[in-house]
């Protein structure tokens, strides 16, 4: 009697091995492009700026090739996990690890300030649905942060009007809570503060005009200057967000898809090309103002772009701070309108002051949600020169 021959797998395996291999290194390899793209300027390498905005999806892509070589291929788990490590500094800066949250002191809250970077969309509410509201939702929002300094784009002269709900009520909160303002008329940009400010005018073309605008305020004794920006956005045209949401709703038969997909790609991509090599631009203008001005900077509003971007890392230069990477825990989006969800509204700082907190509201009545930072003035260091305390 014979012995019954077992079937031999190791032939399967084998079939598989070298097809995970490949996506095991490809996976991680991408993720490392992704994760430095805003390295390059767009201007000589823009595949790495449209690369950079796939970082999520990339990390997805890893966690469950891990969770498939942890069952079938253990011997390519390095691999993956190498990818992570080596992109780890803009991997923190994605998604932070600030844990806990900071309690403030008694001491530090005497010296802290809170501001509120938001794109307000006009007021206008993105829901569409009004009927139900009484008061206008994005100010309601804003008066129950109660933060220090408003810093405001897409903002417009604010009257009550009924349409969108705002209220004499609502202006008059606004009004008595912050005695010092500045809206860049015209051009969407205001500052709301509790704090004296002053408007500084830059030496900018007519068109950075409408990307930035510079206020000195007084902090706590301290001048800080603060830099509201609004750096060129997509530009998708009612059209081309009509055809996404038709792909993203309804998808097509796929021979449609492949057409209208192939359409979305064209129009999307050109539209990109142009705006990171036009954000790469105007970031570097921005940075030359910083440069020119000097001391305490806070650099806050709607980038169009996401955290590591070049235009964002241009501004930063090698004195700044951002202060999500700083403060917060975990990823986050700022902007949510047409199925596009991306982190692109962004506070950056210098100066003898440090960010402890950063929240992110959850109001949708705009179609981004907006940023609570709270900072603190450090404690001033005694002068060198100064004469010793009596005991």
């Amino acid at each position: 009697m014979t012995d019954k021959v077992k079937p031999r797998r190791a032939p399967i395996r084998a079939v598989f091995r070298a097809p995970a291999v490949a996506i095991n290194v490809l996976v991680a390899m991408m993720t490392v492009f992704s994760a430095y793209g805003g390295m390059f300027d767009p201007e000589v390498c823009v595949v790495a700026a449209l690369v950079a905005m796939t970082l999520p999806l990339l990390l997805m892509a890893g966690a469950l090739c891990l969770l498939i070589d942890i069952f079938f291929w253990q011997r390519l788990i390095p691999v993956i996990i190498l990818g992570w490590l080596v992109s780890l500094p803009p991997l923190l800066s994605y998604s932070p690890l600030n844990f806990p949250r900071h309690e403030l002191t008694p001491e530090e809250k005497e010296r802290s300030f809170t501001l509120l970077t938001y794109n307000v969309l006009h007021l206008w509410d993105f829901r569409g649905k009004v009927e139900g509201l009484e008061r206008n939702a994005t100010l309601d929002y804003i008066l129950s942060t109660d933060a220090d300094i408003l810093n405001l784009q897409e903002m417009d002269v604010v009257i009550p009007e009924d349409p969108w709900k705002v209220t004499p009520e609502q202006m008059y909160e606004i009004h008595s809570r912050y005695p010092y303002g500045y809206l860049n008329a015209g051009k969407q940009l205001g500052v709301l503060s509790k704090y004296p400010i002053e408007h500084i005018k830059l030496d900018i073309t007519p068109e950075m005009a409408w990307r930035m605008a510079c206020f000195r305020i007084d902090i706590m004794g301290d001048t800080v200057y603060l830099f509201n920006v609004h750096l060129q956005s997509i530009g998708l045209t009612a059209e081309d967000k009509e055809i996404y949401m038709r792909l993203y709703d309804n998808p097509p038969t796929h021979k449609e898809f492949a057409k209208e997909f192939e359409e979305v790609k064209t129009r999307l991509i050109g539209k990109l090309t142009d705006a990171f090599r036009e954000r790469a631009k105007q970031a570097r203008v921005l940075r030359q103002c910083i440069d020119s001005i000097g001391g305490n900077c806070i650099v806050a509003g709607d980038f169009n772009d996401i955290q590591d971007c070049y235009a964002v890392r241009t501004v930063m230069g090698d004195d700044m701070t951002d202060a999500y990477a700083e403060s917060a825990f975990g990823p986050t989006i700022t902007y949510h309108g047409n199925r596009f969800y991306f982190h692109i509204d962004q506070v950056l700082y210098r100066g003898n002051f440090h960010s402890v907190d950063i929240i992110r509201g959850d109001c949708p009545a705009s179609d981004h949600y907006p940023l609570l930072t709270t900072f603190v003035m450090d404690t001033p260091k005694p002068r060198e020169d100064a004469p010793p305390q009596n005991e």
